[in-house]
């Protein structure tokens, strides 16, 4: 089996401590795997109880930890885990142990990254000028024998779009508008249960010009639906929105100039992270569609933010893209909330999007 991985990925450590948003603190409801579960059964008490306690199950039958003030409640005074200081770090739960890390598996490799909600992983996604590249190495691990007819496809098409999405000879939109032209002709052969040929043409579906304003209000409208951890990130939202005539969207990309970069770096994260999951589900142009729009998003956040201040730094971008990431992407409610935006919205659909881009 392959396992592949971008080429930060082995250079991150855990701020712990010095993390100025500790994951810990997110009010997330964290699941456990049962067999952690079982080993805090077999604790004598009263540690026992005082750890079960801390536990709830959801709808679905999981356990999970019961944030307290929006924190976890084995979270210590000096921001460690409590649990990892009083039982090792071998008995926490395995999505405390791989996170900000996730795995992704297809039949014949495994993807492994770090998810932008962190900060310390969004600043190695972020901050290295030069081209994001990927680091594979070969394990003994079996592969999968089920089929999958879509991946092998899907998976040379990923390669295309990364190619397309990097190639900085052109501006950003005119490589997402080409990234999206090439997954719409994948996406009708799907649609028409054929193969996808991953040497196509780009489709040439009619584009529909469209202000920057149109796109940018239907999607902020899809974001002020969503549920929100911090309520300064839904005020945010709501001034820009209210103040999206006024927003100087040029200005904000010619004072950024090279920086633009760092929207590459956000697109390839996400094409990476859930592109290939189509191979199970067949809707590659819905996930690169929400790809754009996400980074969109960022986009007009940090230039409502540059407006407002005057300035927007690396760090301010790093905070911006984390903060998205924790409010949106490691959100399944948001994240299904923006799926529809994309399947209902005009604003949202192909030919409006190609039409702002290549407008």
């Amino acid at each position: 089996m392959t396992v592949t991985m971008p080429g930060y990925y082995e250079r991150f450590r855990c701020l712990a401590s010095a993390c100025r948003d500790n994951c810990c603190r997110t009010g997330w409801e964290i699941v456990v795997d049962e067999g952690t579960v079982d080993y805090y059964r077999t604790l004598p008490e009263p540690q026992r109880s005082r750890i079960l306690s801390a536990l709830g199950r959801d709808g679905e039958g999981d356990a999970y930890i019961r944030p307290e003030n929006g924190q976890c409640p084995f979270l210590t005074e000096r921001g460690l885990c409590g649990l990892v200081l009083e039982l090792g770090e071998e008995h926490i739960g395995e999505i405390c142990a791989l996170h900000p890390r996730y795995r992704e598996w297809f039949p014949d490799r495994m993807e492994i990254g770090v998810g932008l909600c962190c900060e310390e992983a969004a600043r190695l996604i972020l901050s290295d000028p030069e081209p994001c590249d990927f680091v594979s190495y070969l394990t003994d691990a079996e592969e999968d024998e089920e089929p999958l007819p879509l991946y092998p496809p899907l998976l040379a098409l990923r390669d295309r779009l990364f190619e397309i999405v990097r190639d900085r000879a052109r501006p950003l939109t005119l490589r997402w508008a080409e990234a999206l032209r090439l997954t719409q002709a994948a996406q009708r052969a799907i649609n028409e249960n054929r193969l996808p040929d991953p040497a196509c043409d780009p489709d040439t579906l009619s584009a529909v010009p469209t202000p920057w304003q149109t796109v940018l209000a239907a999607l902020l409208d899809a974001h002020l639906e969503m549920e929100t951890l911090e309520p300064e990130w839904g005020r945010t939202l709501g001034e820009l929105r209210e103040n999206l005539e006024a927003l100087d969207w040029p200005g904000f990309f010619a004072a950024l100039g090279e920086r633009a970069y760092e929207y590459e770096h956000l697109t390839v994260y996400l094409i990476f992270r859930y592109f290939l999951k189509a191979s199970f589900d067949g809707d590659a142009l819905g996930r690169l569609r929400q790809a754009v729009g996400m980074v969109l998003t960022i986009a007009a956040l940090g230039a409502w933010q540059w407006q407002q201040t005057g300035r927007f730094s690396l760090a301010d971008q790093i905070e911006a893209a984390r903060q998205y990431s924790k409010e949106v992407e490691y959100s399944d409610d948001n994240m299904e909330t923006l799926a529809e935006a994309f399947l209902f919205e005009e604003a949202l659909s192909l030919p409006h999007l190609l039409g702002l881009l290549e407008g």
